[in-house]
């Protein structure tokens, strides 16, 4: 037989080679299930490996986007078998609203479907969502991290608490107290201050009423800063009162009485001092005002276009109106953003009168400004 000519086009066997090694990875790193291009055309999106999807999912946990997880664990059957479901889960704390403020309802809801405007102060996004639910009950205050006290309009009218990013609606077994205007939550505790009262009142899902606890003026007044400043809810419990006594301390080595530093009173001669609690994570931020001008730490908030950096900025009543001012904690140089007035007072409330469109100082300080009566309170006293 012939031997084949040297050119022959037929290939050799393959060489035997060596077992390629596996990449060590850290303990980070998350293994996920290959994607086949058949698999991926066969399935489409909903043919994505569960890890990959729970993957997605955390990064919206992670920024505390709770609109854009309620989206994806709703796409398919496949994403939602792959991620928790806040109903199932109402205890879970990675599913509270944490960075986000309800702008005032007031100036931003359009007509009567309820539509708000919402703002994750973390990453800068807004978002406008309507929430029809609310006509079935009296709102009794939105909290500073996002949530709705509700209460059921027939009575004895039981607490409800709304997560309006999410949809779950906890369902309290004791009625809101009559006098109840300032909230905020503490995992799954509602915590309710009655001005009238100087009373603080706390209530967790189950129990029949609300836990009542009478305070001085002054401790009430710090009381009341820390709870809409946001300060209550990162320092709670018993910590909470070893805070307050330091901060007390503090004051009177300065010769500034509490009871006056934390009252919601205007400034009144060049030794007033006002004080307001601002709640961060972990920490904890006195921000001082003598006399019209603030004093405290200044973060740059590049998210925000129009913001400087090192600079706080506030409103300054003047009467039946009020303005905004910045201060600059480098220079200490106090600004008037406009001449013209910003806000109108009208029925107890300032109302942002000035011409659209609204900067984000705008609608920052709008929020601030005001805390609007609960509804229940409202019905009760017509």
């Amino acid at each position: 037989m012939a031997a084949a000519p040297a050119d022959d086009p037929t290939p050799s066997a393959a060489p035997d080679l060596p077992l390629a090694k596996k990449k060590k990875r850290g303990p980070s790193y998350l293994e996920t299930s290959p994607v086949t291009p058949a698999t991926a055309a066969a399935g489409g999106w909903s043919s994505l490996p569960d890890d990959l999807v729970r993957r997605i999912a955390d990064s919206f946990l992670a920024t505390n986007d709770l609109d854009h997880y309620m989206c994806l664990h709703a796409v398919c059957p496949s994403w939602r078998a792959a991620t928790d479901d806040p109903k199932n889960n109402t205890y879970d704390t990675r599913f509270y609203p944490r960075t986000w403020i309800i702008l005032d309802e007031q100036v931003f809801q359009r007509d009567d479907d309820h539509e708000l405007l919402l703002l994750n102060v973390g990453t800068g996004r807004f978002l406008r969502k309507k929430l029809p639910l609310l006509r079935e009950y009296y709102i009794v205050a939105a909290t500073p991290n996002g949530f709705f006290v509700l209460a059921d309009r027939s009575p004895p009218h039981a607490a409800r608490l709304f997560n309006p990013l999410t949809g779950v609606l906890t369902c309290f077994v004791a009625p809101v107290p009559p006098d109840a205007t300032v909230a905020n939550v503490a995992s799954l505790a509602i915590v309710l201050l009655g001005d009238s009262s100087r009373k603080v009142y706390t209530v967790v899902p189950h129990s029949e009423g609300f836990n009542a606890r009478d305070y001085q003026q002054g401790l009430y007044n710090f009381f009341r800063k820390a709870v809409v400043g946001g300060a209550y809810l990162h320092v709670s419990g018993a910590a909470f009162g070893d805070v307050v006594a330091k901060l007390f301390d503090l004051l009177r080595l300065v010769y500034v009485d509490p009871v006056k530093c934390f009252s919601s009173d205007y400034l009144g001669d060049a030794n007033d001092v006002r004080c307001f609690v601002v709640g961060l994570p972990a920490h904890m931020l006195l921000v001082m005002i003598t006399c019209g001008s603030p004093c405290g730490q200044g973060e740059h908030r590049d998210r925000f276009p129009g913001i400087e950096a090192n600079c706080l900025y506030y409103t300054e009543h003047l009467g039946s109106s009020a303005r905004i001012c910045k201060y600059n904690l480098k220079d200490c140089k106090e600004e008037v953003i406009s001449e013209a007035a910003e806000f109108m007072k009208q029925d107890k409330q300032f109302v942002l009168v000035t011409d659209r469109p609204f900067t984000i100082i705008h609608l920052l300080c709008s929020y601030t400004i005001n805390i609007l009566d609960s509804q229940l309170v409202l019905q009760q006293k017509s």
